[in-house]
């Protein structure tokens, strides 16, 4: 018998099920969103990560064999096409086969607008604070989003997995896709679900706890991908360096945000570990401010279910390392 006949035999007799486990991969974009997905899964498979090491989807390309992938992929998911816009053509282009997750979308997950300027404009921006979860800002985030049906925009900040609210929100949401994808885990996601939803909301009122005595310290970031963070736990971040992290800042910028850290005597400039600090470095030049950071997206971890937990955690120790006296 030939090894081509041999091969042909043994993929008749393979069950349909055996096809439908191989098409359906998982696929994520960032690591945070990686963890909680995977987090779900547990030992059932594994997510595959298409941002790896130190990237950051700002500026990101797919490689030729990420694009193959996706075309064989069960669901992916991602955090909003306005956000991960490397991955709009691709999209575009699945197989109607392809469950497509924009986490931004998610019942439940609220989203914030964009803080436009680098130095934000006190006038719109209450006095330079982060936003917060108050009834106003309920009523306002409803409304601001009934337009287009709470799906992410331009105008909105899509850093939104820094909020465990809405990570708890991602979960749900990712439990019910997969269990969809892979009906005979469905108990299976539901129970590790729930698990991750008591991790949550206990590393939320941790963080709260933690992160009290930081009310009322201002500081700056490289880019505004922080509110839900600042929003969640009243922090009072006044400024960014640059609206696009790997977008070079002005001479007028770099003059607004020194005087922004002189104005509000800010503690910190935070920078980010994907992008160079030397912008930073000729902002806090002469000043009495300290150099920090912080990174949203646990660019230095490994991946996997508890990356999300060690990245919020490690965002809180870098904050009160660097604002405390």
């Amino acid at each position: 018998m030939t090894r081509f006949l041999f091969r042909l035999i043994i993929l008749f007799l393979l069950p349909a099920s055996a096809f439908a486990a191989e098409k359906a991969a998982v696929v994520t974009t960032i690591k945070p969103l990686h963890s909680l997905v995977q987090g779900v899964m547990g030992e059932t498979g594994d997510a595959t990560l298409l941002i790896t090491g130190i990237a950051s989807p700002h500026g990101f390309s797919l490689k030729p064999s990420q694009v193959s992938g996706l075309q064989d992929a069960g669901a992916v998911f991602y955090i909003d096409e306005a956000f991960e816009s490397f991955l709009k053509n691709a999209l575009a282009a699945l197989p109607e086969d392809v469950k497509k997750v924009p986490l931004s979308h998610a019942e439940g997950v609220k989203l914030l607008e964009r803080r436009e300027g680098g130095a934000w404009d006190e006038d719109h921006h209450d006095h330079g604070h982060s936003h917060a979860y108050s009834d106003d800002h309920d009523d306002h985030e409803k409304e601001g989003h009934d337009d287009h049906d709470g799906h992410g925009t331009e105008a909105d900040n899509l850093h939104l997995w820094l909020d465990p609210e809405n990570a708890i929100y991602i979960t749900r949401a990712v439990t019910v896709e997969l269990g969809r994808l892979y009906p005979e885990n469905r108990t299976v996601y539901k129970e590790n679900a729930q698990k991750q939803i008591a991790r949550l909301n206990e590393l939320d009122a941790e963080l709260r706890a933690r992160l009290a005595p930081l009310k009322g310290r201002s500081y700056i970031v490289l880019h505004d991908a922080y509110p839900y963070f600042e929003a969640r736990y009243d922090l009072m971040a006044v400024g960014s360096l640059t609206l696009e992290p790997d977008a070079p800042a002005s001479a007028k910028r770099l003059k607004e945000i020194r005087e922004k850290i002189q104005e509000t005597s800010a503690v910190c400039i935070f920078r980010e570990p994907q992008f160079d600090d030397r912008l930073l470095q000729t902002a806090a030049e002469g000043l009495p401010v300290k150099l920090g950071v912080l990174d949203p997206l646990g660019a230095d971890l490994e991946p996997g279910e508890e990356l999300y937990f060690t990245m919020m955690n490690t965002l809180a120790d870098n904050l009160a390392e660097c604002l405390t006296d």
